[in-house]
């Protein structure tokens, strides 16, 4: 899918995209400096609850889920980045930062740990511990489980979604 048409998925329910300076002020409270591609995607929508079944695969090509709330640069706490950021409703680190859940409610994260800046990890909330007494790095290993590889990048993940 391109990302106009996923975009178009999206219900913006009134808000407008982000500005320029909304980016910044976001970039500058959080010390996270946001990819390009993802960057571009803030500027022309404003996140929201995605109106038609977009299904995504896990990086090995299993179906993973469907998107439901999609992550901006707006008030509502629902679809707030910086919201999501200061009071996640999951067990996340600070090396994640949401930006939409699936369907079960699972986070869809970009990463912020070094070396894997950028790319978009899927994270089991049922399986993840309450406690934040565990690393990303002990989190993503193959025998742990619960924070699984989705895309290396926000546009190789859109480019992945297909309707259904």
């Amino acid at each position: 899918m391109d990302m106009w048409r996923f975009i178009d998925c999206i219900n913006p329910a009134g808000e407008r995209p982000a500005r320029p300076e909304d980016l910044q002020r976001f970039e500058e409270t959080t010390g996270i400096y946001l990819p390009d591609d993802y960057c571009a995607f803030l500027l022309a929508c404003a996140g929201g609850i995605c109106r038609q079944t977009v299904s995504f695969d896990f990086s090995n090509g299993v179906w993973a889920g469907y998107v439901q709330d999609v992550g901006g640069l707006q008030e509502d706490p629902v679809y707030s980045l910086l919201h999501n950021w200061k009071s996640p409703p999951w067990p996340l680190r600070k090396d994640l930062l949401w930006i939409m859940n699936d369907h079960g409610g699972n986070p869809i994260c970009l990463r912020l740990d070094e070396g894997n800046e950028g790319k978009l990890c899927f994270v089991d909330h049922e399986l993840a511990p309450e406690n934040n007494e565990w690393t990303l790095e002990e989190a993503s290993a193959d025998d742990w489980g619960y924070v699984l590889p989705l895309a290396s990048s926000f546009t190789a993940f859109v480019s992945n979604l297909r309707r259904k």
